[in-house]
C-alpha cells in the first residue's frame, strides 16, 4: 500500500498522539478511505503529507518568531508600499506620500518586523475633522499628507486607523498570530499616548479586507457598511466609554497623566 498509510503510521507522520490523531478525524481534517476487502481505514499519503508539512512550517514559523513591533522610518516606506501593493493593487498610497505623512507625524506608523523583513504595518494618526468625515462617508477616498494631524497635546482628537496589512504567503494561523501582534502594538502605543497627555475621544477606520475588519473588530469596534461601496465597511470607537481593551489601556494611562499633574 505504498500511496495509503496505516493509523499508526500516519500518526507518526504528523507526529500527534492518539487522542490528537482521532481529533483530527473527526473533524475531519484527515480522513479515512476505506479499501475493498479490509476492515480498518487507511489515510492516503498525498493528504497526510501535505497536512504534514503544513504543520512543520507553522511550528517552524513560531519557533523563529522574533518578530518586533516598532515605529516605521521613512527607509522602511518601499518594503511597506510593497506589501500593500500585493495586498490592494496600485491605488495604495505610493512611497511619496507615505514619507510626506510620517513627516506630518513621525508617530503614525508602525512595522512588525520577523527575520529582518516586514510582515506587518499599521498606521494611525488624527486627522482633520471635515475630511475625516468625508472620508468615512466616501465622499473623499485618500487621506491626503497635509490632512494628518500630528499628536498633540491640549485638543481633543478623532484618530483614523488608515490601514492595517499583514503580508500574504503565510499559514492562516501565523497571519492571525500577525494580526494579533498588530493588535497587541497598537494597544501599546495608545496606552504611551494616554501618559503623555495626548487626549483621544474616537477611533475611525474603514477596510475592506478580511485581515483589516478582524482587526477592527478585535479592537472592539462598531462598524456598519459604508454607502454605495460594497464590501467595504467604516469602523468606530467611543475611546471615552467603550469597555475595549485599547480604550481601557488609553484611559487609565491618561487618568494616571491627569492625577500626576
Amino acid at each position: 500500500m505504498k500511496n495509503f498509510y496505516t493509523a499508526k503510521e500516519a500518526q507518526e507522520r504528523l507526529g500527534v498522539d492518539k487522542n490528537g490523531f482521532y481529533y483530527m478525524i473527526r473533524k475531519g481534517t484527515i480522513k479515512p478511505v476505506t479499501l475493498p476487502g479490509r476492515k480498518h481505514g487507511v489515510y492516503p499519503r498525498s493528504e497526510v503529507d501535505k497536512f504534514a508539512a503544513a504543520i512543520k512550517t507553522t511550528i517552524e514559523q513560531y519557533e523563529r518568531e522574533i518578530s518586533v513591533f516598532r515605529v516605521a522610518s521613512v527607509d522602511d516606506m518601499p518594503e511597506e508600499y510593497a506589501l500593500d501593493v500585493s495586498l490592494y493593487g496600485r491605488k495604495t498610497a505610493t512611497v511619496e506620500t507615505r514619507i510626506a505623512k510620517l513627516e506630518r507625524n513621525p508617530k503614525s506608523d508602525y512595522v512588525l518586523m520577523n527575520e529582518g523583513e516586514i510582515v506587518g504595518h499599521i498606521n494611525f494618526h488624527p486627522v482633520d475633522p471635515q475630511a475625516l468625515q468625508k472620508f468615512l462617508s466616501g465622499e473623499i477616498e485618500f487621506i491626503a499628507p497635509d490632512m494628518v494631524l500630528p499628536f498633540m497635546m491640549n485638543m481633543p482628537l478623532d484618530v483614523l486607523f488608515v490601514v492595517m496589512s499583514v503580508k500574504t504567503g503565510f499559514p492562516p494561523d501565523v497571519a492571525k498570530h500577525y494580526g494579533l501582534r498588530l493588535i497587541a502594538g497598537s494597544v501599546e502605543v495608545f496606552r504611551q499616548l494616554g501618559e503623555s497627555g495626548v487626549e483621544i475621544q474616537h477611533v475611525y477606520a474603514t477596510s475592506r479586507t478580511t485581515t483589516g475588519i478582524r482587526i477592527c473588530r478585535k479592537l472592539g469596534m462598531q462598524e456598519k457598511p459604508v454607502p454605495h461601496e460594497r464590501g467595504r465597511f467604516s469602523f468606530s470607537l467611543d475611546v471615552q466609554t467603550t469597555d475595549a481593551l485599547l480604550a481601557r489601556e488609553y484611559r487609565h494611562a491618561f487618568a494616571e497623566y491627569k492625577g500626576a499633574k
